[in-house]
């Protein structure tokens, strides 16, 4: 009976709390000062190289565009050179073509880092918390999907579309449970405001892929320009809020990673 009692007493501490037998209020006043805590060793590793991987990918994002700038200066350059005789346009244009290439080298070298560590995270939290299980699977179809449309590329456009929108559906599915496996550990952390976080980029996720929906069904359904501007609209604001719920899935993953490394 005692032990019963007592049990209720930290009732909301029943998942956080490390106990064995508690005998005395008194012990539930230690427990709560020595702050015994669950942990998650496996999560907090996870969690912290699927942070790196995406800092890497946006990183290596930026890379390309600006490799992309600088072949589109490069080539400008060289035909005004060209045009003009002008030795100075030609060796710019050189000069930009050498440099993009490097920063695409730069951008395949931290696209494939960061892709490496994304797997490795999911590994290692799916140990602790099983929406990471899910997000793995998702992963793996996603890749297969991915080197499929690689394979029907020149054979069979249509196939290789398909499969290439299942290689994004993926992805979306990988963030998703990635963020509910994140929900879940700050649930049981009672880490609340990590929580809603996640949450709210849930929610965000699923009004973007709705208008990108809406958009798609306007533009291939309804004909005419003010469907098409209509289905432009959308595609625009879903792109934007994208941006924004893809920094705001770094903020969370950012605040996840420092919960479990606290409470590692």
């Amino acid at each position: 009976m005692k032990n019963v009692i007592l049990l209720n007493l930290v009732s909301d501490f029943s998942e956080t709390v490390c106990y064995n037998k508690l005998y005395s209020p008194m012990q539930v006043k230690i427990y709560r000062k020595e702050k015994c805590y669950m942990k998650f060793p496996n999560a907090a590793k996870g969690v912290k190289k699927i942070y790196t991987a995406e800092i890497l990918a946006l990183l290596s994002s930026i890379f390309l565009v600006i490799a992309a700038c600088l072949f589109v200066f490069g080539y400008a350059a060289g035909e005004a050179g060209t045009a003009n005789g002008s030795d100075v346009g030609l060796a710019m244009a050189g000069g930009s073509m050498i440099l993009a290439l490097v920063f695409v080298l730069a951008w395949s070298v931290l696209a494939l880092i960061a892709f490496i560590l994304n797997i490795v995270g999911i590994v290692n939290a799916s140990h602790d918390e099983t929406n990471f299980k899910s997000a793995l699977l998702f992963l793996i179809v996603g890749i297969v999907s991915a080197i499929l449309a690689g394979v029907f590329a020149n054979s069979n456009g249509t196939v290789s579309s398909l499969l290439y929108s299942l290689y994004n559906l993926m992805n979306v599915f990988v963030t998703i449970f990635v963020i509910a496996g994140g929900v879940k550990l700050a649930d049981r952390l009672n880490r609340g405001d990590v929580g809603r976080k996640g949450s709210n980029v849930l929610k965000l996720i699923i009004i973007i892929n709705v208008l990108s929906l809406i958009a798609s069904l306007i533009s291939t359904f309804m004909g005419g320009m003010v469907a098409s501007v209509a289905a432009g609209v959308l595609l625009i604001v879903a792109l934007v809020l994208n941006i924004v719920q893809y920094f705001m899935y770094l903020s969370f993953l950012s605040k996840a990673k420092k919960m479990l490394i606290e409470n590692k």
